[in-house]
């Protein structure tokens, strides 16, 4: 989460830009891996968003006995081609993956904001939805950093969102202001100058202002104390104001590590096996 996000707020800084809230997104439109190469095997889709904009995703096939459904909302940098790496291995453990890349970014068509992700983020769960209906298995959204902030609006916000099996954040953060004030913080040329620059930023659907709203879903909030980029504070905020069914859980490593360390693909895979038993 927050790719380049201090240099862009650094141009934020001296420019003084009213259009900062867009250092939120830092889209990369040619693929910067190819799956094939890698030995993964996706299937490309395309789903419209409204307002004329298609969104361009992979559904990555069960390698065997089909366990689940997992939509993956990934973070704010680069595209699916490298946010790929966080869900890769799903297949080979029975899980169907669907993830899409925003708008702006990769393959997806117009230019990315708040409103509009988060509106893309809510097209691209209606299309989970259909398909784990369609394939009588129980669907599990998982979202990373900015991915799993976007869902908590995504979620609350959709008329059926009872079938939805469970909404996990990893890593995510609670207010798009305090966030940017955290990020500010970590250089001493922004620091003096962090709450000013922080109300450039849109703080419409704030995460934390909403997460109650996609009650009776189970929330699963992992963080990792480790996290260099968003504080575990922003995890305890969003437990302590969602209502239950919910669980505050700790991962280990670095922001951008998540499922790339087994221990936590292991404790994801316990999460994924509990809801299964429901």
């Amino acid at each position: 989460m927050i790719v380049k996000m201090k240099l862009v707020l650094l141009t934020c800084l001296f420019f003084m830009l009213g259009g900062c809230t867009n250092v939120l997104f830092q889209p990369v439109r040619q693929a910067i891996f190819k799956p094939e190469e890698q030995g993964i095997d996706v299937n490309d889709l395309y789903i419209n968003s409204g307002q004329g904009i298609r969104l361009h995703g992979w559904h990555l096939p069960a390698q065997k006995s089909l366990k689940g459904t997992v939509l993956f909302l990934h973070g704010n940098g680069e595209n699916i081609t490298t946010h790929v790496g966080s869900v890769y291995w799903l297949p080979a453990q029975g899980y169907e993956v669907y993830l899409f890349d925003y708008r702006g970014y990769g393959q997806s068509s117009g230019i990315p904001d708040i409103d509009g992700v988060v509106n893309d983020a809510r097209s691209m769960l209606e299309y989970a939805i259909d398909r784990s209906q369609s394939s009588k298995t129980k669907l599990i959204v998982l979202g990373h950093s900015l991915g799993g902030s976007i869902s908590i609006p995504a979620t609350a916000g959709l008329a059926d969102k009872q079938k939805i099996t469970a909404l996990i954040t990893a890593n995510a953060f609670s207010d798009y202001r305090q966030i940017t004030r955290d990020v500010l913080s970590q250089h001493w040329l922004t620091n003096f100058l962090r709450w000013p620059l922080s109300f450039l930023i849109s703080n419409h659907y704030r995460p934390l202002e909403m997460v109650a709203d996609i009650s009776p879903v189970p929330l699963y909030v992992l963080h990792s104390d480790e996290d260099e980029m968003i504080p575990s504070y922003h995890a305890t905020a969003l437990y302590q104001t969602a209502l239950q069914p919910k669980y505050l859980l700790k991962t280990v490593g670095g922001h951008n590590q998540n499922f790339s360390l087994q221990k936590n693909r292991t404790l994801l895979l316990k999460i994924l096996q509990d809801l299964q038993a429901r």
